[in-house]
């Protein structure tokens, strides 16, 4: 028996790292997207501590913060956005409070709002 659900526990532990990597994935698209809709190039998607960012009294289990960097095309300096992602693999973009268990919905922060 204890066999059956160590190897129940694995297959659940490999499933979720599959679908966080795929979500990730699906992230990581939407960023490249939405920065080249801007006008400039990712050098960096780095996923971030919530607490480290600037959505630090905006996020909860249902979000993951991305730090990205990045530079427009007409600029040599390097800029800052900020992602607060959705963790619903089959829609990042859903605004479902319930979907959402109390989280946030998407959002960006640029830099320039930073100021």
């Amino acid at each position: 028996m204890a066999i059956i659900i160590v190897s129940l526990l694995g297959i659940v532990a490999v499933v979720l790292v599959i679908g966080l990597n795929a979500l990730e994935k699906q992230h990581e698209e939407e960023i490249k997207t939405v920065i080249s809709k801007k006008g400039g190039i990712v050098l960096k998607i780095e996923r971030v501590a919530p607490e480290t960012s600037a959505f630090k009294n905006d996020f909860n289990k249902s979000n993951i913060i991305y730090r990205i960097i990045y530079k427009k095309n007409n600029v040599d300096s390097e800029l800052l956005a900020w992602y607060r992602g959705i963790n619903v693999l089959n829609d990042i973009h859903g605004k479902n409070p319930a979907t959402l268990e109390g989280g946030f919905e998407e959002k960006w922060i640029f830099q320039s709002e930073l100021k």
